[in-house]
């Protein structure tokens, strides 16, 4: 009988959510799949017949296998969850400690050359060190595999309840990455004044063989986040092939990509000098090797303004000595000088710009964005395995590209997931077209079936990641799929202060009677409506001023005592909000007098009216009489508009 071998690696949010910088979160999603690519090779390697995923064409399996051909793969593209086939339960166990084996072998690899080329010689002012090295990366995966009858689902599901992989207890100083686990130099600081200056001394030497930015000041690492970290700069060796990711953007850099397109171009003269100057006084590494393909960066122009450290594009943070650190022999005023350097480039007005601003300083938010396909397993019922591993193998192969046209950096993409980070103003736009892509991968009669939910966080840049990464999975995992039934977005605001709002909705809405119009598209009609006051003043706007009105007569009419970011508030009985929205447009936007004007208005609190009541795949209504209803959508129209604006901070 057909043996179906369940093969699962792990642990995949805990790894990849804690991750300080973003060559973090890239390399835990790579590793990761790195890992279960061998996991999966070494498997088939003893005859395991693969299922699912489909890995035939798959880039990283490919190169894992030996088939390399053009460049490596840069990014992670193997689950961490594969299924094969074998004869017997027999031949299934062998096939499972082969694949288990190969991992090992490959995450040795990985930690052994990080550990000669970074942690070896500094392991002399530790204490213990290479026995926490050793303790830490020994059985830190947990690997949990099962084997029953092709047609009996579950076991792994049940297996995963067997809690049987406990890692030993870490006393001592704790990693600032991977807070339960001992930070490696082994001395614990709060003993006595000595054991802090050899714990300190231990961090510098481990400093003295990376760059300026590897490893700050305040970073005492465990082996595993070390191991993440440090491993880009020796792929060659780690991973047998090169990938170009020593350099992996900030959250600040991609938030900026807009801004810099457009500062090369309204100001390139400025732009470059400014770049002379930090090359002149900024310590070797404050330029990236090279940058992942934005278009329209490359300038001669601007010079290497554009491939400048994030932190360098920021007024207040040059002036700031932990985060752009400079020469130790530079001039009094450097930093007073570089400040002014930017102000100037700030200063400058894009005459194409309608609203005459000037350019500004760069953006301070960017989108961390997820997906997850809904009930693959159903899927997989319905269409077997190999169809639903070709679907999935199809749409992988297009979400670079679509990220990519929408200014964005793939982190991760493997089978139904998805992870990226982008711009803002693009950020929903890609969200929109991957649910779309993923639908279009299955065959036309799968497709009301096969729907991809996914959460949009907008997050300050200098917001801890892993927050911003465990904001996303609950606006995903809890919000737009168990929250609204699937086939959902769910975007959430995170500003220094907390959540600013929380919209929910399903890819469609309806919007009058047998009508529905893409979310977006309505999100994008009141988003052009809130910038009309700012651009034309004589036409009907939607004002800051009018949507924390309209947020107080819901709250009055739902009988909210305290608003929290995605509330819904039962509305009462026969009230007719639409008019109502009305009034309070009409009386508080300024407008020209006649019928044109009165029709804006109308215009106006019809767009508002589509974005009150929710939208939820789990409730049907029959009319389009709104019961419920929330403020979030103008409170993220608001931010969409002008996210740096100090009005969207209330």
């Amino acid at each position: 009988m057909t043996t179906h071998l369940d093969i699962s690696v792990g642990p995949v949010q805990g790894f990849v959510a804690q991750s300080r910088r973003t060559r973090d979160l890239w390399g835990s999603s790579y590793l990761l799949s790195f890992l279960s690519a061998h996991c999966l090779h070494g498997a088939q390697s003893a005859d395991g017949a693969i299922v699912r995923p489909d890995v035939e064409s798959d880039p990283l399996f490919q190169w894992v296998s030996g088939l390399r051909q053009g460049d490596a793969p840069r990014i992670g593209s193997v689950p961490n969850h594969f299924v094969l086939e074998t004869d017997t339960k027999e031949k299934a166990s062998r096939v499972a400690a082969a694949g288990i084996q190969a991992l090992e072998n490959a995450w040795k690899k990985v930690c052994d050359t990080v550990w000669e080329r970074f942690v070896k010689r500094a392991a002399l002012d530790g204490n213990g060190t290479e026995g926490i090295w050793k303790r830490q990366v020994t059985g830190f995966w947990e690997i949990t595999w099962t084997a029953g009858p092709a047609c009996k689902g579950g076991l792994l599901a049940r297996r995963k309840h067997w809690r049987s992989h406990c890692l030993p207890d870490e006393p001592g100083d704790k990693c600032t990455v991977m807070p339960d686990m001992q930070e490696l130099s082994g001395h614990v600081g709060a003993e006595s004044r000595g054991s802090r200056e050899k714990q300190n001394r231990f961090w510098e030497s481990v400093r003295k063989r990376l760059g300026p930015l590897d490893l700050r000041p305040d970073e005492r690492l465990c082996a595993v986040a070390l191991v993440k970290r440090l491993f880009p700069k020796i792929a060659h060796q780690a991973l047998d092939w090169h990938v170009d990711a020593a350099h992996w953007p900030s959250t600040g850099y991609v938030a900026a990509v807009p801004w810099l397109r457009k500062a090369i171009s309204v100001a390139p003269q400025q732009a470059r000098e400014y770049a002379e100057v930090i090359q002149q006084r900024a310590p070797q590494g404050i330029l990236a090797e090279k940058r992942p393909p934005f278009a329209g960066l490359n300038s001669a122009a601007a010079g290497d303004f554009a491939r400048l450290d994030a932190n360098y594009l920021n007024r207040e943070y040059v002036k700031n000595e932990r985060v752009c650190p400079l020469r130790e022999d530079v001039e009094d005023g450097t930093r007073d000088k570089l400040a002014c350097l930017l102000q100037a480039i700030y200063d400058v007005k894009d005459e194409k710009d309608e609203t005459g601003r000037p350019l500004r300083a760069p953006p301070s938010f960017y989108a961390l964005l997820l997906a997850d396909g809904d009930r693959l397993g159903k899927l997989v019922g319905e269409l077997g395995g190999q169809d639903v591993g070709r679907a999935l193998l199809d749409f992988t192969g297009e979400v670079q590209h679509i990220v990519k046209e929408h200014d964005g950096l793939t982190v991760y993409a493997g089978g139904d997931d998805v992870l990226a980070m982008l711009p803002v103003p693009q950020a929903l736009s890609c969200a929109a077209c991957l649910a779309s892509r993923y639908q279009v991968a299955f065959p036309e009669n799968a497709r009301p079936h096969a729907t991809l939910s996914a959460a949009v966080a907008f997050a300050h840049v200098r917001l801890p990641l892993n927050t911003v990464i465990k904001e996303a999975h609950r606006l995903l995992d809890e919000v737009a799929k168990d929250g609204n039934g699937r086939n959902s977005l769910a975007v959430g605001v995170l500003k220094p202060g907390g959540l600013n709002c929380q919209w929910t909705t399903t890819w469609t809405r309806r919007k009058q009677e047998d009508d529905s119009v893409p979310a977006l598209q309505a999100l994008d009609d009141l988003v052009e409506h809130v910038k009309r006051l700012a651009t034309h003043a004589a036409e009907p706007g939607l004002s800051s001023s009018l949507i924390y009105r309209v947020r107080e007569m819901v709250a009055s009419l739902c009988g909210w005592d305290r608003w929290e970011p995605g509330a819904w508030g039962e509305l009462p009985t026969n009230l007719d909000l639409r008019k109502l929205l009305r009034a309070e447009i009409f009386r508080s936007v300024t407008i020209s007098a006649g019928e044109e004007a009165a029709s804006q208005v109308d215009e106006l609190a019809n767009a508002v009216w589509n974005l009150l009541g929710p939208s939820r795949r789990v409730e049907q209504r029959d009319s389009l009489e709104m019961s419920e209803a929330g403020i979030d959508a103008l409170l993220l129209a608001r931010f969409l508009v002008d996210p740096e604006s100090e009005e969207t901070a209330r």
